[in-house]
């Protein structure tokens, strides 16, 4: 058995259940967005004076706000705005109840990690990756809310063209 196999094969014992004790809380490695990180690094293309696409370092630099008032932190990476159009990077905190409340804008929320469920006063719904909601619901009364899953989430939060 070769070292790429016998890593493979460790990684794999150490996602079947029961690997992992009871006594540690374990989170998949399937992202690196944390609560605590402070920027995203990456790279902007755009058409150099030559005409060609050209590549300069991007850096976005990350922000921590409350949580509504559950004590727990956001993290967001506020992305680069066109015209009324936003996006944002959210890491929620795990194991966070969420009130219900009014959505305070429309948004368009997917869910890229972790997990989340979703709540009205009618309806509870398990979200995975690569679910959606997208929030109307400006004017609510009671409005929607959920709880963070036990490894927290990531979303991407998309605010729709008018």
């Amino acid at each position: 058995m070769n070292r790429t196999t016998m890593i493979a094969a460790a990684l794999l014992a150490s996602m079947l259940p029961g690997a992992v004790s009871a006594k540690a809380k374990t989170c998949p490695p399937t992202t690196i967005f944390t609560t605590d990180l402070a920027h995203l690094d990456g790279y902007r293309v755009f058409t150099g004076p030559d005409g060609d696409s050209a590549v300069a370092p991007l850096r976005i630099d990350a922000r921590i706000v409350p949580l509504l008032k559950t004590g727990k932190k956001l993290g967001i990476i506020d992305l680069p705005k066109e015209g009324d159009r936003a996006g944002q990077i959210v890491i929620g905190a795990a194991d966070v109840d969420l009130a219900l409340h009014p959505a305070p804008y429309k948004e368009m929320f997917v869910l890229l990690g972790g997990s989340f469920t979703f709540k009205t006063a009618k309806v509870s719904i398990p979200m995975k990756p690569g679910s959606v909601l997208l929030f109307e619901d400006t004017d609510a009364k009671i409005g929607h809310g959920g709880r963070i899953g036990p490894c927290g989430y990531v979303s991407l939060s998309i605010k729709p063209a008018r």
